[in-house]
């Protein structure tokens, strides 16, 4: 079976699944494999960024990832799916395609034992999400066993992560010649001013294990000629927070932090993520780390995992590969961990199913 995971890695890194790519060929793959396997198959969410559900039976463990990836980018010493040292390269490798083949695997032996297993597979993870929230509308998400989302954890055991919340920052000046600023007022030197406040924030809630409050200023937009002074400006900041923090909160305190610098501007919300607590003592976190032999983990990057705790309290977080490998040059997976993720997929499928539901109190 080792063999066949790492043709099939291969092959999945081969399927473009950047922004730009045609989803539906690499989402052909998967229901072609889970045809095969006697697995039902429904197709969810935008047709270009289509969702996969597909189930063997009822009752058991949905184990969900995503194929999308960013653009491969440059900087790579290694081809794509270059597989060497028992390293698969390429983009997506850890990020998280090596997992959806230990799913695949899974799914496999699962179904051969016939024990009740569903595989949830999108395709718009790294940009809306919208797969994943048409699939809570399911029902196989909502009675399952549990929900068993593949992020690279390095096979621990996930049950915290930050949420995100991106805005976008605007400042309005007046044009004048650059020969005269005096006569204009600058939006560029408005907005620096305000970005160099958001450095110091760091919020009033911190977390044992995730931290404080993050910021990054990814995009910056000012002018359009050198001789002219700015009549606005405006910057997209990536916000990462911990629990239990929520969007609206952080965004209010952002605000009046910004208020302080006494210098107008205008905030627009582009993304907002809730962040993830799972309570590490519940029974399906420990079985999962009894099953898997693995400790603890939190994540600083949001998941699919924030809408599926929504209809099911029972979602873990776990898979191979390392998440500081993600959306970098020569990422990769090495497939020991595809194998082991494999095999803690099973184990935990089959306790779960077999488990007792909890006593009813009268």
């Amino acid at each position: 079976m080792k063999r066949q995971m790492v043709d099939m890695l291969a092959d999945l890194i081969k399927l473009s699944s950047d922004p730009a790519a045609d989803k539906h060929e690499i989402i052909d793959y998967i229901q072609s494999f889970a045809d095969s396997l006697k697995m039902r198959s429904s197709v969810y969410g935008d047709p270009s960024a289509p969702a996969l559900l597909s189930e063997y039976g009822q009752g058991g463990v949905v184990l969900a990832g995503h194929l999308d990836t960013p653009p491969v980018g440059d900087g790579w010493s290694f081809s794509q799916s270059q597989f060497t040292s028992g390293r698969m390269y390429g983009r997506g490798a850890a990020d998280m395609k090596g997992t959806v083949v230990a799913m695949l695997s899974a799914a496999n032996d699962l179904v051969t034992r016939r024990v009740p297993v569903t595989l949830a597979i999108t395709t718009d993870e790294e940009t809306t999400m919208n797969g994943a929230q048409a699939l809570c509308k399911t029902l196989a998400l909502r009675r399952a066993k549990a929900v068993v989302v593949g992020e690279p954890t390095g096979l621990r055991v996930g049950y915290a992560e930050k949420g995100v919340l991106d805005l976008s920052i605007e400042t309005r000046g007046r044009s004048a010649h650059g020969a005269m600023p005096q006569l204009g007022e600058n939006a560029v030197v408005k907005l620096m001013r305000l970005l160099r406040a958001l450095e110091t924030f760091r919020g009033r809630v911190a977390h044992p294990e995730l931290g404080t409050v993050t910021v990054n200023v990814g995009t910056f937009h000012g002018g359009n000629r050198v001789n002219v002074v700015p009549s606005r400006a405006s910057a997209e900041v990536d916000i990462r927070f911990p629990p239990p923090y929520t969007p609206d909160e952080l965004q209010r305190e952002v605000e009046e932090h910004l208020k302080r610098i006494k210098t107008p501007f205008t905030v627009r919300r582009l993304v907002s993520l809730p962040s993830l607590q799972v309570d590490p003592a519940s029974d399906h976190i420990r079985t999962f780390k009894e099953v898997s032999g693995s400790e603890l983990a939190v994540m600083v990057h949001a998941s699919e995992a924030v809408y599926y705790v929504t209809v099911n309290p029972r979602v873990v977080v776990y898979g191979a590969g390392d998440e500081d490998l993600s959306h970098q040059a020569n990422e990769y997976v090495k497939m020991e961990a595809v194998v082991r993720a494999a095999e803690s997929y099973k184990k935990f499928a089959q306790r779960m199913v077999s488990a007792r539901p909890p006593a009813t109190k009268g």
